[in-house]
């Protein structure tokens, strides 16, 4: 069953007469719309919405949300944030945890993140552990504040053109997407997509739960 949390996740693939679809594992660049021509799944019916975190909201924090379950090998979220404050001490790309599962591919983490940082110049997509993963300020790691099932997961990083500005009320969406048969020698029986979740960089204090997904951590 999937579950769905309010918020989206990075990573695309493909090869198409649209410039912003590129043959990548990863990719943020690309419309719905156009996703939606080169075969992409939609997760969602609209796009997933990610909310301020208590008192550390001032320095960029908001929740994780995304979905989690047996998502299609090839899909997309659209994310948007809710009065989302971009403060620069903090803040540095938005983030994606891209939870895969192996099977029996013989693929690794560390080769996944391998192929992924390849391709950096054509994405503008950098994956990397939860241990490197952190604010501008190196004040949250991703480790330690994700669950005990994500911490195992790949964090994707990418800075949107041009970035999220303060606002009051939904900011702009944002697309991401994936493609996990795009990945050289691995089809869809092999890898699998067991979740997706986004969020800014978060701020000194981490991130609040959605849902129960997170638990609460003061440094």
């Amino acid at each position: 069953m999937i579950r769905m949390l309010g918020f989206s996740l990075a990573a695309v693939v493909v090869a198409s007469s649209s410039a912003a679809v590129t043959s990548s594992i990863v990719q943020v660049n690309a419309s719905s719309a156009e996703l939606l021509v080169a075969g992409y799944t939609r997760v969602g019916t609209s796009a997933f919405t990610s909310y301020q975190a208590g008192e550390c909201a001032v320095n960029g924090c908001f929740t994780l949300a995304g979905a989690g379950g047996t998502l299609a090998t090839k899909g997309f979220f659209e994310f948007q944030f809710d009065n989302f404050i971009n403060n620069a001490t903090y803040y540095n790309g938005l983030y994606s945890i891209f939870d895969v599962g192996y099977g029996t591919s013989g693929m690794t983490r560390d080769t996944l993140i391998g192929l992924i940082n390849a391709q950096t110049a054509t994405t503008g997509v950098t994956a990397m552990l939860p241990t490197q993963a952190s604010d501008a300020l190196s004040s949250s790691y991703f480790s330690e504040w994700l669950p005990a099932n994500l911490q195992d997961s790949v964090v994707l990083r990418w800075q949107p053109n041009p970035a999220p500005q303060t606002a009051s009320g939904l900011s702009a969406a944002f697309v991401v997407a994936w493609d996990l048969t795009a990945v050289n020698g691995f089809g869809a029986s092999q890898l699998a997509l067991d979740g997706m979740y986004g969020v800014p960089g978060p701020g000194a204090l981490g991130l609040l739960a959605l849902g129960g997904l997170l638990g609460r951590r003061r440094r």
